[in-house]
């Protein structure tokens, strides 16, 4: 009975503040270690997360452009079997190879992901390897420290070694710690070396898919070559034919003309100057651009649907942009387009843009007939069709069938314009950034 005593006294001397030691040298790193990894293991699945979102948005542009190709393909090839080069095909393969060199573009965007993705991985998986190894040191000494003190005397003695007994609590709560820790710590060593297993796998896998990547691309190449072949060879047949393409030129000048004149006639007929109030007589007034609730309310609407208007056509491509530009054969010749113009399928329904009413169809002899739809200060007009099937003071929805694109030699166009009603006047505006664009 006097031994326990004096063993007691000897251990409160000399081996409870080494055991107390050594367990601060294994609890101080341990927690430090733990910590790191988790901070590790939580930046790779963020990197994972933004990785994805970037290679997502690359994939959808570049099914959004596949698609548009598979489109301009089609209406070519409609072209080819017309027997007859026109002007309309030398634009569709123009607009055909713009396509094609944003598609390789946007491939190589997806290889520079996939090359950063593949450098971060092997970045990791190296960070992750140093860590493997400083986990396992330190489980190391956790499971010596065990070893060493695995007799239920030595724990005993130095809970009985606390001067107090809040101190013996607190050396019981750090035996319970290491006991914890060692616990998490041999988690932590599965979970990083499952980690490092997944990362490696993945590296195949992105080699893999940047291999075929380059394929693709490389055919995509082969493809543009081809097209800019075509594309050469459908400007030398039409340079051959100069003197038809100066008629063509004129004669569409001239509709452009009359449908410019024609959309300004109906608008300002259905909008009266307002007069203003002691002005001399044969002074220019101001146009009435006053609105009804309800077509403030439709005003707003459209405008808020900016970039978000269906394609006036199911399936087309924009050949013909707003604005001046160069006659693609002719040289010396300007083209100015007060809209755009959008080569589609034969006997294709032209559809409205918005929800608003039929202010005006009109006729222009050669060209087909003009729809003018109203959407409170804006009105969309749909030219170049060959029946109409809707009414004036007629309302429409958003999508609805106004008629069917017209057909001539230089195959089927539908031209689309925006104009804007300002107390000054009226404003020619581009519809192409209105359109919706995947």
């Amino acid at each position: 009975m006097n031994q326990l005593p004096r063993i007691t006294d000897s251990f409160r001397g000399t081996q409870a503040p080494r055991f107390h030691l050594d367990i601060a040298r294994i609890l101080a790193p341990g927690r430090s270690m733990i910590r790191r990894s988790a901070v590790v293991l939580f930046a790779l699945m963020l990197t994972c997360g933004l990785a994805a979102q970037t290679k997502n948005e690359l994939e959808k542009k570049r099914a959004a452009l596949d698609k548009q190709i598979k489109t301009t393909t089609a209406l070519i090839e409609q072209a080819k079997k017309e027997q007859r080069v026109t002007q309309e095909q030398l634009q569709l393969l123009e607009s055909q190879i713009q396509s094609r060199e944003q598609l390789i573009n946007a491939m190589g965007g997806e290889l520079r992901v996939v090359d950063q993705r593949i450098g971060e991985d092997i970045e990791m998986v190296a960070s992750l390897e140093k860590d493997m190894v400083k986990l396992k040191e330190e489980y190391a000494r956790m499971l010596q420290f065990a070893y060493r003190n695995r007799s239920a005397y030595d724990r005993m003695s130095y809970l009985f070694a606390a001067s107090s007994f809040q101190q013996a609590y607190r050396r019981s709560r750090y035996l319970a710690q290491i006991a914890e820790q060692r616990k998490r710590q041999a988690a932590l060593i599965e979970e990083t070396r499952s980690t490092i297993d997944q990362r490696l796998a993945g590296l195949q896998d992105q080699r893999e898919e940047k291999a075929k990547l380059m394929g693709e691309q490389q055919a995509q190449r082969m493809r543009l070559d081809h097209d800019r072949s075509g594309q050469q060879n459908a400007l030398a047949n039409l340079k051959k034919e100069e003197g038809r393409l100066r008629e063509t030129q004129k004669k569409q000048q001239n509709q452009r003309r009359e449908l410019d004149a024609a959309i300004r006639k109906a608008i300002e007929a259905e909008i009266k100057p307002k007069p203003k109030p002691g002005a001399k007589p044969g002074t220019s007034a101001k146009l009435d651009i006053s609105l009804t609730p309800e077509a403030k309310v439709l005003n707003a609407d459209f405008e808020k649907n900016k970039g978000k208007l269906p394609w006036p056509v199911e399936k087309g491509v924009i050949t013909s942009r707003f604005g001046k530009q160069p006659h693609p054969v002719l040289p010396g010749i300007v083209i100015e387009n007060n809209g755009i113009d959008i080569t589609t399928e034969k006997n294709a329904s032209v559809r409205a843009l918005f929800r608003g009413e039929v202010s005006s169809v009109i006729v222009i002899p050669g060209a087909g007939k003009a729809v003018i739809v109203s959407h409170g200060i804006y009105r969309t007009v749909y030219s170049n069709l060959r029946e109409v099937t809707v009414a004036k003071g007629q309302k429409v929805d958003t999508k609805q069938t106004l008629g069917t694109v017209l057909t001539d030699d230089n195959g089927s166009v539908a031209h689309v314009e925006l104009w804007k009603i300002s107390a000054d006047g009226l404003i020619k505006v581009d519809p192409g950034p209105w359109l919706f664009r995947d």
